[in-house]
């Protein structure tokens, strides 16, 4: 391949040594950027259910969140979605400041919603005229008949992972000192969002229903769904495990701290020996060993055909993840593991120094446990700053593709590598975790080398890259 469409090409120890020397790491922020402190934190409490989130700030702010993760439909798993309140804030607001107007819109919101939780978040007008959420919060809260926090989460006073950290850090003062603990009982920690597909329901699905064959029971899933009781007696669960070690790992920390509750540290369960560490690592500390041995064999005893389609497929081939729509960072480095445990060679393709840079704990975390795939990052991609797709990209992936006589791409389906796919999206309705995971992908692989040599639309090629 032409080295002038290369910007990396190494092992992720080396693009991470290239970041933290400060060689790699973009100056201006692009299209590639995650969203603001403001938009993470909200999807950090959108996932606890009757919370009423109220937004200082002007009225496109809660637009702009309402619309993506709450007008998706009207409920999730069986919970109704919240209105979003705002205080909208004007001109004057600016001028002469909002306490009074945050005030009374959390009075109001409390008394025409109901809810067990109202949470306020600052955005950038109110944080840089310096508005005290906080100090409106506790006089509300001992006003209203319902909890009351304030993050303050103005875009501009952290990066996206800030947000997320701040809005578990919030939750936290929910929480009872550690008490007479819940004996086989864990937390999933570190999911968000609610309704929306960045994680899958699915793969919840799934951890649960491993989890409850060893004979746990989950507490709460912090926050993928959990009510505020969930959350107020999380620290007297026997333990804590990741729903995703990237989100998992700082409230897994931040809890252990500051209420000695134990936590499983463990990766994606992609793939056998992945999924084996994770069920491992919550049933063990649990004294329940034998039991998740039994679940364990049963489980592969019932997957072995899909194994050996994996091996088949992917066994003496190169493996290509690119990071585009789909999959993002930290589950193309578990599909990378996976790949390489069923005989290929994984080839990460655009793993970003700023991704990296913002991933840095999960990603050393990877990185002693052997994981340390090949990566190639186009100069595309780290030029324009897009993960989406673009004709640029198209045309350096497919030459990366080219470079292999016995490539398969992972990845999103809108790419045209050449090459044999497996659509992994963030739509296919399946899980991609555990051994259901494992029966999935093993379907999509099959279907995928099946159909490789069908032609791929020449107009839907036009219709996303252009001529």
């Amino acid at each position: 391949m032409d080295n002038n469409r290369i910007a990396f090409h190494g092992t992720l120890q080396q693009l991470l040594d290239k970041v933290e020397g400060g060689e790699m790491v973009p100056k201006l922020q692009a299209s590639h950027a995650p969203p603001c402190k403001f938009w993470t934190a909200f999807q950090v409490i959108n996932g606890i259910r009757h919370m009423a989130p109220v937004i200082h700030g002007p009225k496109g702010c809660a637009y702009s969140v309402a619309s993506n993760y709450k007008m998706r439909g009207c409920e999730y798993r069986g919970a109704p979605l919240e209105p979003t309140a705002c205080t909208a804030q004007n001109e004057t607001d600016i001028v002469y400041g909002g306490e009074g107007k945050l005030l009374e819109a959390v009075r109001e919101a409390a008394a025409r919603y109901h809810p067990d939780l109202v949470v306020i978040l600052s955005c950038c007008c109110s944080g840089i005229i310096g508005d005290d959420v906080e100090t409106i919060a506790e006089i509300a809260d001992a006003e209203v008949d319902a909890r009351v926090l304030a993050i303050r989460s103005e875009g501009f006073g952290g990066d996206f992972r800030s947000g997320y950290e701040d809005a578990f850090r919030a939750l936290m003062d929910l929480m009872e000192p550690r008490g007479e603990v819940m004996k086989g009982t864990i937390n999933i920690i570190g999911a968000r969002e609610g309704p929306t597909y960045t994680e899958w329901t699915e793969d919840l699905n799934e951890i649960e229903r491993l989890v409850r064959a060893v004979g746990i029971e989950i507490s709460g899933v912090l926050c993928g769904g959990c009510t505020v009781e969930q959350i107020r007696r999380a620290p007297s669960a026997e333990i804590n495990a990741s729903w995703c070690y990237d989100w998992g790992q700082k409230l897994g920390d931040l809890m252990e701290e500051r209420f000695g509750i134990p936590y499983a540290r463990t990766g994606q369960p992609y793939g056998p020996a992945a999924t084996e560490e994770w069920i491992m690592g919550v049933a063990v500390p649990l004294g329940l060993e034998d039991k998740a041995r039994e679940v364990i064999d049963a489980e592969m005893a019932g997957v072995g055909r899909e194994l050996d389609t994996l091996r088949r497929f992917f066994e003496g081939k190169t493996a290509l993840i690119e990071i585009s729509e789909y999959p993002g960072p930290i589950r193309a480095l578990s599909l990378a593991q996976m790949a390489k445990e069923f005989g290929a060679h994984p080839v990460v393709i655009n793993l970003h120094p700023y991704t990296v840079k913002e991933r840095m704990p999960s990603i050393k975390f990877l990185l002693g446990r052997g994981e340390n795939p090949e990566v190639i990052l186009t100069k595309g991609l780290f030029s324009l700053g897009s993960f989406n797709v673009t004709s640029e990209t198209q045309t350096e992936v497919q030459a990366i593709a080219a470079l292999y006589d016995d490539a398969i791409y992972l990845g999103s389906a809108r790419r045209q590598p050449g090459v044999p796919q497996m659509n992994l999206t963030t739509m296919t309705g399946f899980p991609q975790y555990g051994y259901h995971g494992i029966r999935n992908m093993a379907r999509l692989i099959e279907g995928g080398a099946e159909h490789a040599d069908r032609p791929r639309s020449t107009l839907f090629r036009k219709v996303l890259y252009g001529d």
